[in-house]
């Protein structure tokens, strides 16, 4: 198919895919959401570019599910806690590890190889959840460990793709004669969408490290602590290119929407 005949295929794929009517009440939250004081029903109909027979029943049945408060005095729609109740009903650690761990099983068991999912807490690095090497000898990380970020390449890779302030102020923490090379290890992270270094932890491991996405943002980081083994089943690259994928259906999973973010290049295969 041409290049032309794709974007086709693509729209047309979008547009069967639209619900009108969702479309319509997920503008009014969205709107609503940045909207503090709320809106009159004229307010949102004009916001949203639409007309009032497009919109009036779906701000009326959003209202009456919930979503949606009238102030009396005022006739403005404001949102009221339902979305925030609704978001909070699952822990969203917990929905982190029980959406990763069936897809580190399946990282462990084609690679041979341990791996783990980290988070950024605060200086740290914490190991939500680990699988060990199905093999009888291995190098695993526990469940639970802290390590410093600048020791660890989950922190560098989860660094690597948070909002600049964020890197800014952790390089100016480091020392000076650091910050150069600091930056240089950043930027290429950034640029290739994981890290292949050799850990500075454990001699003879090999850090393979891919970022994990949610809807706000960089929001974990998959490692392998890549050991070479006889009669291995597969090559670092293989297991690097497993753990990617793994991590862009992770971050899926969780909200991210490649084809809007900035970061995708990251999650390219």
């Amino acid at each position: 198919m041409t290049k032309s005949g794709n974007i086709v295929a693509t729209a047309s794929k979008k547009e069967k895919s639209m619900v009108p009517a969702v479309e319509k009440a997920l503008d009014v939250l969205e709107l609503l959401a940045e909207s503090p004081t709320g809106l009159t029903m004229n307010e949102i109909v004009d916001a949203l570019e639409r007309t009032m027979g497009e919109i009036y029943r779906v701000v009326v049945y959003l209202a009456d599910r919930g979503y949606l408060n009238q102030d009396e005095e005022t006739n403005r729609y404001a949102l009221t806690l339902r979305l925030f109740e609704l978001s909070h009903r699952h822990d969203p650690t917990e929905r982190l590890i029980q959406t990763a761990l069936p897809m580190l099983e399946r990282i462990s068991a084609r690679s041979m190889q341990s791996c783990h999912l980290g988070v950024l807490n605060r200086e740290n690095i914490l190991v939500l959840a680990s699988v060990q090497s199905p093999l009888p000898a291995g190098y695993a990380v526990r469940t639970g460990a802290l390590f410093p970020v600048d020791q660890t390449s989950s922190g560098h890779v989860i660094l690597a793709f948070s909002a600049e302030d964020i890197q800014e102020r952790y390089v100016a923490r480091q020392p000076f004669s650091q910050r150069s090379s600091l930056k240089k290890r950043l930027a290429l992270i950034r640029k290739d969408g994981f890290e292949d270094t050799p850990s500075t932890m454990i001699n003879g491991v090999r850090n393979l490290c891919v970022p994990v996405f949610d809807s706000r943002g960089v929001a974990a980081a998959i490692t392998s602590g890549f050991i070479g083994q006889t009669n291995e089943t597969a090559s670092a690259d293989e297991t690097l290119s497993t753990i990617r994928v793994a991590a862009g259906e992770l971050s899926k999973a969780l909200g991210f929407q490649i084809e809007t973010s900035p970061f995708g290049s990251a999650l390219t295969i």
